[in-house]
């Protein structure tokens, strides 16, 4: 195997290292409320996978990739790194669920409060949402 798909395979296998201690770093935040760093981290995660992304297509460009691909040492770092990538798929579905439900808890909230608070004022949107309509001050005769 050549140096430099030596290289690329170790710095995907990096990232997504990297990656996978992003996600746990993402949950922890969400669950604390750290807004700040929620958005810090999804920055975060954003260059990441754009670099991922990148070292994937160097990867493919490699002028020896044919050949490369039928040594067991290639085929085995690609696993690893196939594997390490599926673990981060299931861990960013997780974060996404959490995150799904969170919002949609606040999204009721929020209707409630609406309901309670102007519930002759009470309209839906085309998704249902609620929302109050201030009609103004009453008509004067």
């Amino acid at each position: 195997m050549t140096t430099n798909a030596v290289d690329l395979l170790q710095q995907q296998q990096d990232n997504l290292n990297q990656l996978m201690g992003l996600l746990d770093s993402e949950l922890s935040a969400f669950k604390n409320r750290q807004a700040d760093e929620v958005y810090q981290i999804a920055q975060n995660k954003n260059e990441l996978i754009n670099q991922i992304q990148q070292i994937d297509k160097s990867i493919a460009e490699l002028a020896d990739l044919d050949h490369l691909k039928t040594q067991d040492d290639f085929a085995a770092k690609v696993e690893q790194i196939e594997t390490t990538l599926a673990q981060v798929k299931s861990k960013n579905a997780v974060n996404e669920r959490v995150i799904r439900t969170s919002l949609n808890n606040v999204q009721r909230l929020k209707q409630s409060i609406l309901a309670l608070k102007n519930s002759d004022a009470m309209t839906y949107d085309k998704q249902g949402q609620a929302k109050t309509q201030t009609l103004g001050k009453g008509i004067k005769a």
